[in-house]
């Protein structure tokens, strides 16, 4: 039976372009939580020209690279007028070494070398990927709604797989990959000063600062319905909600 949802991942090396995870159900969500279900097409852009610029440094290609880190200059420029930008603290995030062995999600880099920031400032998502929740029992039905689910998310219909993915109670993690947006700017901005100053190695480097800088955060995409004994716990676990904007599972 189905045990995997197909993944869309910028960090894999291909472009991801997508709405929204899913809509809220409770009046109650704060706009920093709604925020997080929605991702960033020009943020994605410009996060994958970031890879490409340092891929045409590698391979001695300096007119290439000055083209792309252009490319990836007005892409993220317009990410900072984009809606799906929302303010958090680096500490409240995730690093690719708290993801590593993480139901295989994505895989870990360099490890922090410092404690993260408690100051609030703006991230913007660039890709993410859909992984069944930890406590997932394949079920025929269940087994069902995520080959159905599948068949969406290949034709990018991320809401109609979801919506099957509840209908069938199937716990869906939503993890996003997040990138720090004013100073993801700064950085590219610098490289792409040293780069046309000749300065390529240097540029490489503070590429590779940016691009470190990615940060996950993980929501529950659809919630599993309450077992009948902890259904009255609390008036927001009602069987059959949805929690597509709970940030920090």
């Amino acid at each position: 039976m189905a045990a995997a949802l197909v993944l869309t991942t910028i960090l894999g090396g291909t472009a991801f372009a997508a709405e929204q995870a899913a809509q809220q159900s409770t009046p109650q969500t704060s706009m920093i939580d709604k925020d997080v279900g929605k991702l960033s097409k020009d943020g994605a852009q410009g996060y994958r020209d970031l890879q490409l610029t340092r891929l045409a440094i590698f391979e001695a290609n300096p007119a290439q690279a000055k083209d792309i880190i252009a490319k990836a200059q007005a892409a993220f420029a317009k990410a900072k007028t984009d809606d799906a930008q929302f303010t958090k603290a680096e500490a409240d995030l995730k690093t690719p070494a708290d993801l590593a062995g993480h139901k295989g999600a994505m895989k870990a880099a360099t490890p922090e070398a410092k404690p993260a920031s408690k100051e609030q400032v703006a991230w913007v998502p660039v890709d993410a990927q859909l992984t069944l929740g930890d406590d997932f029992v394949a079920t025929p039905e269940k087994a069902s709604a995520v080959t159905e689910a599948n068949k969406n998310l290949a034709h990018g219909d991320q809401k109609g797989a979801l919506e099957k993915l509840k209908l069938a109670h199937v716990d869906v993690d939503f993890t996003m990959a997040v990138l720090p947006l004013n100073k993801t700017i700064s950085d590219v901005d610098q490289a792409a000063t040293l780069i046309n100053q000749g300065k390529y190695y240097e540029a490489n480097a503070v590429l590779k600062t940016a691009q470190d800088a990615v940060r996950f955060d993980m929501i529950d995409a659809v919630a599993v319905p309450q077992q009948a004994g902890a259904a009255n716990t609390t008036s927001s676990q009602t069987t059959g909600s949805t929690a597509a904007g709970k940030a920090n599972k």
